[in-house]
């Protein structure tokens, strides 16, 4: 053992290509979450109707929000579910430390959180193709990549740092369960304060709103992930080592 010094980016990458097979539950779930949110948005996110002399008129707007939507959820469930002690006990088969195990697992969830963010866009394209197919409904489709493809890569880059700002949250929720269980509860009960008091509504308001440009809500949630990784950082030294 002395004669072997791996280094710190050297053990990170060896987990992560572990970890990236081990974690193929998750990416099939996500397909089967991002197949239910299609289904679901075949129908159309919203509508609206009107009629004029007995013509009746019906606008239904389909986008790929629903799918988003379902999409965030499961980023919230897998950076819980990579904490659990299952998953942590099968780091033991490495020479490993905390900091390159947490390390290992926020590359894992950027990774998935750039799958996620590019598929669920395409999807929108999916959505189109069965609207041709099988709907008799006359189709006026939206801006894509093509006629504007900076907007487009924009709007990807948001979805991906929202997807892993959500998995972040996730993964500060597992460790801190983790450590106690009364966490288990404390921070539902945390989330619904925020959003049902003033001083949380303005600061989801800060975050997710109140910005002049994409770039500054990128930033912003940059910084936020940043914040919650390094909080499930610290607070993982806590966890106990395995019996």
């Amino acid at each position: 053992m002395f004669l072997s010094n791996s280094k710190l980016g050297d053990v990170v990458k060896t987990q992560v290509k572990f970890k990236l097979n081990a974690y193929m539950g998750a990416v099939v779930s996500f397909i089967f979450i991002q197949l239910l949110g299609l289904l679901l948005s075949i129908n159309g996110s919203s509508s609206m109707g009107t009629s004029i002399n007995n013509i009746s008129i019906k606008v239904s707007v389909i986008s790929y929000d629903i799918v988003f939507i379902f999409v965030v959820i499961w980023a919230l469930f897998v950076g819980n579910l990579i904490t659990t002690k299952a998953y942590r006990y099968d780091d033991f088969s490495f020479v490993t430390t905390r900091l390159s195990n947490n390390l290992a697992n926020i590359v894992v969830l950027c990774l998935l959180s750039v799958f996620a963010g590019v598929t669920t866009f395409l999807s929108t394209y999916l959505l189109r193709i069965i609207v041709l197919l099988f709907s008799n409904l006359d189709y006026d489709k939206g801006p894509g990549l093509l006629e504007n493809p900076i907007s487009s890569l924009i709007n990807v880059a948001v979805m991906i740092f929202v997807i892993l700002t959500i998995s972040a949250a996730g993964y500060l929720w597992g460790v801190l369960v983790q450590i106690t269980k009364i966490f288990m509860i404390l921070l539902p009960l945390l989330i619904v304060a925020m959003l049902a008091t003033q001083f949380g509504q303005t600061f989801i308001q800060y975050i997710f709103i109140g910005n002049i440009s994409m770039l500054v809500l990128m930033i912003k949630l940059i910084c936020v992930s940043v914040l919650l990784f390094g909080v499930a950082i610290l607070s993982s030294n806590r966890l106990e080592v395995r019996s």
